[in-house]
């Protein structure tokens, strides 16, 4: 599995805070960059289903709306007092002048698929095993 990202100290980015319970994103808004958690809990939720919690420092969240400049497919919420890093930067410029960067994040977005198709074909399993 993916050990996070790590290196962001030259990336054009602000660190940001949230209490629990305060909404980081909504799902459907506008995408203005992506996020690294650098301590507390996530939740991220569906309409008002939640379907992923992420704690571990490193991960990057919210790269999917980035990297296709679509509009944000969940709603994140701090699960505790949170710490977050908000990374600002075209796509052009993550592969122009972080290529490593950008292939370590293209890596973990294939694991996430790899890990969510494999979710989805135990959920289907255990359904048709009922």
């Amino acid at each position: 599995m993916s050990k996070g990202i790590t290196d962001f100290s030259q990336l054009p980015s602000v660190k940001l805070y949230f209490s629990i319970g305060e909404t980081i994103l909504t799902e459907g808004d506008r995408t203005d960059g992506w996020f690294v958690l650098l301590s507390g809990k996530v939740g991220v939720f569906k309409r008002d289903f939640s379907v992923a919690e992420i704690s571990k420092p490193g991960t990057v969240i919210g790269e999917l709306g980035f990297l296709l400049n679509i509009a944000r497919t969940a709603t994140l919420i701090a699960q505790e007092p949170t710490m977050l890093l908000h990374v600002r930067v075209s796509l052009d410029e993550l592969f122009s002048k972080y290529p490593e960067l950008a292939k370590k994040m293209v890596l973990m977005l294939a694991e996430r698929l790899v890990k969510t198709t494999e979710d989805w074909r135990e959920s289907v399993d255990r359904v048709e095993a009922y």
